[in-house]
């Protein structure tokens, strides 16, 4: 009796109806359910509010770009106007005394006034580079950056009290020291050297050059901008002002050509770490040295000479590294070459047209 009472329960309601919930059931089951479909006009309606939408944001996010980019470039022409005067005719002066020497040289010359101890212990500046990349201005600023302090500097100049200019902390730029220091040429912070190297200079005229501008022009993002806008503050309130001092307190101008050796450049040494100026460097070769007041932008010495020394290593440890043999070879060179320069300096002027 309870049984009967049981099935009537659950068969209660319109057989049709008890049939579509079975059918229903065994559909979910078996993964066979069907939504009801949605008509194509919402899926066309989303899709242009998401292009709309799309093309709203980006237009918003481009102009805000454009702002940015904008907002740097003044900046830019700020600087340019207000410190471009004081160091770019500066530049332009020495680009023009590399163009002199690398051309027809025609023959020694030292000034009578030329002073072998006001030039190596006045203030100055220093510039090396391989006649090869003499060719044009754009070659010229390009080799800047492999002009280094070398052992021609360490033997023609007196640096009383200097520091290590390997050792300091760590730097990208000059805005990572302290105040009254430079992030030089071997990236770390230091007093500025002497004499001062042109390749700081460059460094510093890089945010008013062609290619930073083109730099900046290419940046699609704003975080991208940001940094460009950030590498302005650091150079216009730390390197320009600090390469301006010491180029207005500079007496003398020292600028190196090395010519490439009789056989060409020589051969990349594996795992060396050489660029093409040091192996130069490291193998005898004829360099033009030329010095210039830089008061009366008159030339005081001219003079073509053989970098050639020769290392001869002493005491019970011999190096045998090929890295550090080549890098003792080239400030032999180096420094044979300034010996050359103070020998100049110490005889009879040599009269010849400057």
């Amino acid at each position: 009796m309870a049984f009967t009472k049981h099935k009537a329960v659950t068969d209660s309601g319109l057989p049709s109806l008890n049939q579509a919930r079975a059918e229903r059931r065994r559909a979910i089951a078996l993964g066979r359910v069907r939504m009801a479909s949605i008509p194509p006009q919402f899926w066309l309606w989303t899709a242009i509010a998401l292009g709309v939408f799309s093309v709203v944001y980006w237009r918003i996010a481009q102009g805000q770009i454009e702002t940015r980019r904008s907002q740097v470039m003044a900046k830019q022409r700020a600087i340019a106007q207000t410190l471009g005067p004081k160091i770019v005719p500066f530049r332009d002066q020495v680009e023009g005394w590399v163009r002199e020497l690398a051309a027809n040289y025609p023959g020694d010359f030292v000034d009578p006034s030329a002073s072998l101890d006001k030039i190596s212990t006045s203030p100055g500046v220093y510039f090396r580079l391989r006649m090869a990349n003499t060719g044009s201005v754009k070659a010229i600023r390009g080799a800047a950056r492999a002009s280094l302090h070398d052992g021609f500097t360490s033997c023609l100049f007196v640096r009383v009290g200097a520091t290590d200019p390997t050792k300091g902390p760590a730097c990208r730029a000059t805005s990572d020291c302290a105040s009254g220091l430079l992030c030089n040429e071997w990236n770390t912070c230091n007093e500025p050297p002497r004499p001062y190297n042109m390749r700081l200079a460059y460094r510093a005229l890089r945010v008013l050059s062609s290619d930073w501008t083109d730099e900046v022009h290419e940046a699609d993002t704003e975080l991208g901008l940001n940094a460009y806008d950030r590498d302005l503050d650091s150079v216009s309130k730390r390197d320009v002002p600090v390469a301006i001092e010491l180029l207005s307190r500079s007496r003398y101008f020292t600028l190196v050509l090395d010519e490439d050796p009789a056989g060409g450049l020589p051969p990349e040494t594996p795992d060396a770490g050489e660029t093409p100026d040091e192996r130069v460097q490291r193998e005898p070769h004829a360099a033009r040295i030329g010095i210039w007041d830089l008061k009366t932008r008159s030339p005081l010495l001219r003079l073509k000479a053989d970098a050639a020394g020769h290392f001869v290593p002493v005491g019970d440890r011999v190096v045998q590294n090929p890295e550090t043999v080549m890098a003792q070879q080239r400030q032999t060179n180096s420094c044979a070459l300034a010996l050359s320069v103070k020998d100049a300096l110490a005889r009879e002027p040599v009269q010849a047209a400057p």
